[in-house]
């Protein structure tokens, strides 16, 4: 069989493929030597530009060695050295203060001070000026959690069906700015804070309460 793309089998008897194929490879082989003739590398000069070597630095002569100052002894120091028994020559330490000092440190602190407020609030406490205190200790009743738009005269109409009501108040906001936790806490001693009307150390143990430190840990 014979090649297809070859100038016999198209009908062409002069073979005209095979000679344009042959000056093909003819150009190609002259552009190759010329390439060779230019550089061993075959890169054009624009390229080669790129690689050519930056000019030679300026001769600049050598430094000069000079001579440098001999070494001297240290014999006429050692009498200014520090010798044991000096203070400088083992410093003191110094001493930190660790997490857990800190923490007792700021705790007695806070007991300090929670003392020195107690303290000072029992040298203005003085119950019978009182405005809102009342005249009988064992005939106040205390009521707890009640609503806010409850108001005076419901409290006293719901209470007087079981005897007389002298006097009825609420508290209002400017008595009432305890926390949640600092309120449940004072829950336990919501009935007997009128006897300290009668019984001084009552009051110390309500401070105590609305400070929220035990009287335990200020003692100790």
């Amino acid at each position: 069989m014979g090649d297809y793309g070859s100038g016999m089998m198209r009908g062409n008897p002069d073979g005209g493929g095979m000679q344009s194929r042959t000056k093909g490879q003819r150009v190609n082989v002259q552009q190759l030597k010329l390439m060779g003739q230019g550089h061993p590398t075959g890169l054009t000069p624009n390229l080669l530009k790129l690689f050519e070597p930056r000019p030679p630095l300026d001769f600049k002569p050598p430094v000069e060695k000079r001579k440098l100052p001999a070494y001297t002894g240290m014999a006429q120091f050692v009498s200014q050295f520090a010798e044991p028994g000096d203070p400088e020559y083992a410093p003191p330490v110094p001493t930190c203060e660790t997490k857990a000092e800190k923490k007792d440190r700021i705790r007695k602190s806070k007991l300090d001070q929670g003392a020195a407020k107690v303290a000072e609030e029992l040298q203005k406490y003085d119950p019978q000026s009182d405005p809102n205190a009342t005249g009988d200790p064992y005939k106040t009743l205390f009521v707890a959690r009640l609503n806010y738009e409850t108001s005076e005269h419901r409290v006293k109409r719901e209470f007087e069906a079981y005897g007389p009501i002298k006097r009825v108040s609420t508290c209002g906001k400017f008595q009432c700015r305890w926390t949640y936790s600092s309120l449940v806490r004072c829950l336990v001693v919501l009935i007997h804070l009128q006897k300290h009307v009668l019984r001084k150390s009552w009051f110390t143990a309500i401070i105590y309460c609305l400070l929220g430190i035990s009287q335990q840990g200020a003692k100790g």
